[in-house]
């Protein structure tokens, strides 16, 4: 069973007093100045052997690119923040697998945010995010692109202040860099048969990870059989979660959660389109399982939207989605007050990964996703950083080594890659639309 890890309360009591802030920016900057210290703002550079100059932002870029994995073709976008003290911060943003339009990021971030922050110093991720989001807020909003832009660029002002003082940013985040449990976030059902799957699974497995999941798909009467024959062959003590990646009706996703129930699945995720507010508070208030959502939410104020009035069991923010660290902070305070169970998502590239890591390790999660079908992308495009499965010991993963996020960047393996937008494609979508 994963379950809650010992959780820092000392520390997210900070972040669960910070959610109740009527203000946007007070609520972010009352636990930044207090994990990280008033010195982030007087002067990021004076701890790190920089000089008295203070460190000036002078270029924010977003880097789509497109890697053919051998399942498939993915689209990723990385953030570059250039400063002039030869320090580069590297985010990524996330649509919740890969980034599919990471053209129109690009843009984005090249037309609205960048011009923001030139000459900026680089100081409180905090106070630039707010400047970035009180200028945009009437035209781009907070959700989708804008935040998807938005928490890349966040990720990259962390990196990139950490690496100015020398220090992780789980550190910046008042924690230990422990290594984190992770499970094994796995294919569609429909993908193989039952021994296919135990196969893929396994070489996880036998590193210790003690939770996977799986995702269910339009023919879920099949799935199901599927599932239940993997059940019975995996070993009992590994977990079992189910993705429905938001194909269902109310009435098929009561059907599907009954049967997961009867084969003990841990959560269910995301059975419901979430602009089905109604008909996902039904589900949570019927289902014999816990319902998790997260990956497709946007900013504090949605997570305690489905935490209080849906019902939501499981929180699943993504750093590299739902606006950043900072923002991912305060939604672990919303889980903390509410005893909630915390599992960050991540189905991206190698920055998405670490930076989630290093959340999950600073906000007490019980596990983080770990999308192992994109590990060769990490390996080509992040060749130094140990996060690839064979790095997996005892279950956990631990946090890349290294001020900031701990993550470089071989940018001529991304600029190998050209970003491909998505080919047209004929009729309407036959899944992830709530009609089945």
């Amino acid at each position: 069973m994963v379950s809650n890890c010992d959780v820092p309360t000392s520390k997210l009591s900070e972040f669960s007093a910070a959610i109740s802030t009527p203000d946007y920016y007070c609520a972010l900057t009352s636990w930044t100045a207090h994990q990280v210290g008033e010195s982030i703002k007087r002067d990021v550079t004076a701890r790190s052997g920089l000089g008295a100059n203070r460190v000036k932002i002078t270029a924010v870029e977003a880097i789509p690119f497109t890697f053919w994995h051998d399942r498939e073709p993915l689209s990723y976008c990385l953030v570059r923040v250039a400063t002039d003290a030869d320090l580069t911060g590297w985010g990524e943003a996330c649509d919740s697998f890969g980034c599919t339009y990471a053209g129109v990021i690009e843009t984005t971030v090249a037309q609205a945010f960048a011009p923001l922050l030139i000459d900026e110093e680089l100081d409180d991720p905090a106070r630039l995010i707010y400047k970035l989001r009180s200028w945009t807020r009437r035209r781009l909003g907070h959700q989708w692109v804008a935040m998807h832009a938005l928490s890349g660029i966040e990720l990259a002002l962390w990196d990139a202040v950490g690496k100015s003082r020398g220090e992780s940013i789980a550190a910046l985040l008042g924690s230990d860099a422990k290594p984190m449990p992770i499970y094994a976030s796995s294919v569609f059902l429909e993908e193989g048969p039952p021994n296919w799957h135990i196969e893929t699974l396994a070489p996880l497995i036998q590193a210790g990870v003690k939770a996977a999941k799986l995702r269910i798909g339009v023919d879920w009467q099949a799935d199901l059989e599927t599932l239940a024959a993997v059940r019975e062959q995996l070993d009992p003590s590994v977990a079992l979660m189910i993705d429905g990646n938001e194909n269902f009706t109310l009435e098929t996703a009561l059907t599907v959660a009954d049967r997961l129930s009867e084969l003990g699945i841990e959560w269910f995720e995301e059975p419901i389109p979430q602009e089905s507010p109604e008909a996902i508070a039904a589900l949570c208030a019927q289902s014999p399982v816990p319902i998790a959502y997260g990956e497709h939410m946007f900013g504090v104020t949605e997570f305690k939207t489905a935490s209080n009035t849906y019902g939501i069991s499981v929180l699943q923010p993504d750093v590299a989605t739902c606006g950043g660290i900072s923002e991912a902070m305060l939604i672990a305070g919303l889980a903390n007050a509410a005893g909630l169970r915390l599992a960050p998502h991540t189905a991206s590239g190698p920055i998405a990964l670490a930076a989630n890591l290093h959340f999950g390790a600073a906000a007490g999660a019980s596990v983080v996703e770990y999308p192992f079908p994109l590990a060769e992308c990490w390996a080509e495009i992040a060749p130094t950083c140990p996060l690839t499965p064979d790095a997996v010991t005892d279950g956990h993963l631990s946090l890349p080594p290294g001020p900031g996020l701990g993550v470089e960047i071989d940018l001529d393996a991304v600029r190998d890659r050209p970003y491909q937008p998505p080919a047209p494609r004929p009729g309407p979508s036959t899944r992830f639309m709530g009609n089945v």
